[in-house]
């Protein structure tokens, strides 16, 4: 990423107002309102803490809360976890680091930030719970960013009995309801030495009372990347074509061709014990240079979210790094998952200025639809290029990836642009490419363009307020003064039936 940038933050896509964003860190439905909680430090040289976001109507129109979770007395950082509806209310599942008292070492050296990316350091992980009795009631904010919202009470460490496979150091707990268990299944990493980790699975009645099942295990012909994984997540679906219930483990792998990138990718599959039985071969779940690290809100409807890494120019005290994925709803139809967003195209009218979404039917059989984004400058900054059997994204020309198509009764494709973030959607969402927008300058348009026998059969845009005031020439106050009056004198004359032509 290119650091010189000062990229535009995003309206419609969860941010820190200010520091940097890590992770989403758990997320969860709550009275018609979204709930999301991710890590993020309010300085470099800050602790990691748990902020906390909700969109009670519509979902990106985001109110910031207090936090939820910093660190305390020898804690260094609170690292992502994981959140669950109760009977009670909702919990929190988080990671808490500290000195390893068998090696001195600096506090400051031991802050996630200041260590190389994979490594454990001079540092030890505990997974620990917190509660929340009502957490409508968090909706406000204080003056004081320091601030803890009450509401949350800290129920200290799990228990974990590891006789039938000795762990240390659990991190990224993921925890969800399973019947197959008898209550409560969790996936998590298991560092090792320095570098490496192992993906182990947990089972519990009682969320506090944890027995390690073993390392997770795949009984089938599909296999995981043998690179070290990262942020291992489970979630039971229902297919929607089989009927049957599934688990859908996904993890997050340093990318095979730049390693400096990450693929989030998953397995479906029936979980006994720790034994995976897959159906299905590893798939990315986004084929973009900039989606990662996924959480995902299981009910009736899955969501998930994702981290994009945006990184702006870090100078003075508005200075942020990195949002959230849209939040993409998730249906597995035989075996595959296909990803949507809804509510969108109302949000960016409403809650953006330079917001765009553009959907489209086409017909790709033959030749190629290009769509560029250009900004204000005229340039264009990224382009999308749909064929019969494939997707591709470049930035400024270059940097292209791609994703395969499968045969599909219609081709369609949404691009959503907010600020330095471009999702795109192709073929009902079976194929998703999230990537950043290195532009100075806000979006104006996308502009399509079918090739060689290809065609658009039917599209719609919609635009941010400030694109719209632009397109109509309104580009200055006095004009759109002037345009408010000869609206209002308009408005009069009909309601008065002055103008007898109309």
């Amino acid at each position: 990423m290119e650091n010189s940038l000062r990229l535009n933050r995003p309206e419609l896509h969860i941010t820190a107002e200010t520091g940097v964003l890590e992770a989403p860190a758990g997320a969860i439905f709550a009275d018609g309102a979204i709930h999301v909680f991710h890590q993020f430090r309010p300085t470099p040289t800050s602790g990691a803490k748990w902020a906390h976001q909700v969109a009670s109507s519509v979902a990106y129109d985001w109110d910031v809360c207090d936090d939820v979770l910093a660190p305390e007395g020898d804690e260094i950082d609170i690292l992502a976890g994981s959140s669950v509806g109760t009977d009670e209310g909702v919990e929190l599942f988080f990671v808490s680091t500290t000195a390893d008292q068998s090696e001195a070492t600096g506090r400051g050296e031991l802050l996630g930030s200041e260590i190389d990316h994979g490594d454990k350091g001079a540092r030890q992980f505990q997974i620990q719970r917190a509660a929340i009795d009502n957490i409508s009631e968090m909706i406000d904010v204080s003056d004081d960013p320091s601030t803890i919202d009450p509401h949350v009470r800290r129920l200290g460490p799990i228990s974990i009995d590891d006789s039938a496979y000795a762990v240390r150091n659990l991190v990224t707990p993921c925890v969800i309801p399973h019947e197959q268990f008898g209550g409560w299944v969790m996936v998590a990493l298991a560092l090792e030495g320095e570098t490496e980790a192992r993906i182990v699975v947990l089972s519990s009645t009682d969320r506090q009372n944890w027995k390690v099942e073993g390392p997770l295990q795949l009984e089938g012909n599909a296999k995981l990347p043998t690179s070290r994984p990262f942020a291992p997540r489970i979630v039971r679906m229902d297919d929607v074509v089989t009927g049957e219930a599934k688990d859908v483990v996904v993890v997050t792998f340093p990318n095979e061709s730049t390693p400096s990138r990450e693929t989030a990718g998953y397995l479906v599959g029936t979980l006994q014990g720790n034994t995976l039985h897959v159906s299905t071969d590893f798939r990315p779940l986004d084929f973009g240079p900039d989606f990662t690290r996924p959480r995902i809100i299981q009910g009736e409807s899955t969501v998930m979210f994702g981290l994009v890494g945006t990184h702006p120019q870090a100078v003075g005290v508005d200075s942020w790094a990195n949002c959230l994925s849209a939040p993409r709803h998730l249906t597995l139809a035989d075996g595959k998952l296909y990803q949507d967003i809804v509510g969108a195209p109302a949000a960016v009218r409403g809650f953006s200025d330079y917001g765009i979404i553009y959907t489209a039917q086409l017909d790709a059989s033959q030749g190629k639809v290009v769509a560029d984004l250009v900004n204000q400058d005229g340039k264009v900054v990224l382009t999308i290029t749909y064929a019969a059997n494939e997707i591709s994204i470049a930035r400024n020309g270059v940097n292209t990836v791609s994703a395969p198509l499968d045969d599909a009764d219609s081709d369609t494709l949404a691009i959503f642009v907010d600020g330095p973030v471009c999702e795109v959607f192709a073929d009902g969402g079976s194929a998703t490419l999230t990537s950043t927008v290195l532009s100075e300058q806000p979006a104006s348009a996308i502009e399509v363009k079918a090739h060689d026998g290809a065609k658009v059969i039917a599209s719609m845009r919609t635009k941010g307020k400030e694109i719209q005031r632009r397109n109509a020439g309104l580009t200055s106050p006095e004009e759109q003064e002037r345009f408010m009056r000869e609206a209002l004198l308009a408005d009069r004359e009909l309601a008065t039936g002055v103008d007898e032509e109309l």
